[in-house]
C-alpha cells in the first residue's frame, strides 16, 4: 500500500504518482510510538496497582476532571488489572504498528491522544442524559484504541480495501460495552468516532498538493491538529457550562 495515497501497491513504498512529492513522513520500520504507549501504560498501572491514591488521581471521573483536566488523558494511561491491561495493550500493538507506520509518529500519536481525550468527552457528555454518573469512575486505553480501530476502517476504505472485518471487530466490542456493566461503551464510542475523524483529516491533508512543500505540508498538518485539539477542549467547556445548568 502506497503510505502517502493509501492505493493498493505490490510493496510497502510509495505509488509512482506520489513519489518525489510532499507527502506524509516515511516512519521507520519500528513503531517507536506504539511501543512507548505500550512501556507507559504499563509502568502507570504498575503504579496504580501499587499506590491506588495515584490512580485516584489520574482515573476520569466528570466531577473532577472540571477542575483537574488532565485526567481526561491521564486515565488512558491506568487499567483495573492485568487482564485488562493484556488485552489493550494487544489489541494497541496489533493496530498501532500498521498504522503508525502509515501515518507516521507524530500524526499516528495525535490520533490516538485524541481518540483518548475523545472517550473522556463522550462519558462526560453521557452525564447530560443520566446525571447520577456524574461521580463515575472510569480507567483504560480502551477509547484510544477504539480511535486507532476508526483510524484503520478510513484507511481501509481509502484504499477502497475490504472493510468487513474490521468492522465486524468494532460491533462486537461495541455490543459487548452495551452488555458488560463495567464497561464504558461511552468510552469506546467516543474514541472510535475522534479517531476516524482525525485520521479521514489527515490523510486528506496529507495527499500530495501542486505547489506546496513537504515542510509547508508539515505544518499545515499541525496546525490542523491543533486546532482540532482546541475544538475538542471548547466542545468539552460547552458540555459543562450545560451539565453546570442543569445540575444546579
Amino acid at each position: 500500500m502506497c503510505v502517502a495515497c493509501l492505493v493498493p501497491t505490490e510493496v510497502r513504498a510509495l505509488c509512482v504518482d506520489c513519489a518525489g512529492t510532499p507527502t506524509f513522513s516515511r516512519s521507520s520500520a519500528t513503531p517507536g510510538v506504539t511501543k512507548t504507549l505500550i512501556g507507559l501504560c504499563a509502568f502507570f498501572a504498575l503504579v496504580g496497582f501499587m499506590l491506588p491514591s495515584v490512580e485516584r488521581l489520574f482515573l476520569f471521573s466528570p466531577a473532577f476532571a472540571a477542575i483537574q483536566p488532565w485526567r481526561f488523558l491521564t486515565t488512558a494511561f491506568l487499567h483495573s488489572g492485568i487482564v485488562h491491561l493484556f488485552l489493550n495493550m494487544l489489541a494497541l500493538y496489533w493496530v498501532g504498528s500498521p498504522l503508525e507506520k502509515i501515518f507516521g509518529h507524530w500524526r499516528f500519536a495525535a490520533i490516538y491522544l485524541l481518540s483518548a481525550i475523545g472517550g473522556s468527552a463522550f462519558v462526560l457528555m453521557w452525564v447530560l442524559v443520566q446525571p447520577s454518573t456524574v461521580y463515575t469512575a472510569t480507567v483504560g486505553a480502551s477509547g484510544a484504541v477504539f480511535g486507532l480501530f476508526g483510524a484503520l476502517f478510513v484507511v481501509q476504505r481509502e484504499a477502497g480495501m475490504d472493510t468487513r472485518a474490521v468492522l465486524v471487530l468494532v460491533a462486537a466490542n461495541l455490543a459487548y460495552g452495551f452488555i458488560a456493566s463495567n464497561v464504558s461503551w461511552q468510552s469506546h464510542l467516543g474514541g472510535l468516532i475522534v479517531g476516524a475523524l482525525v485520521a479521514f483529516l489527515l490523510i486528506r491533508q496529507g495527499r500530495a498538493k501542486g505547489g506546496i512543500t513537504a515542510k509547508e505540508q508539515e505544518s499545515q498538518a499541525m496546525l490542523m491538529t491543533g486546532a482540532i485539539f482546541l475544538g475538542m477542549c471548547a466542545f468539552i467547556t460547552l458540555i459543562y457550562k450545560v451539565l453546570f445548568g442543569v445540575l444546579s
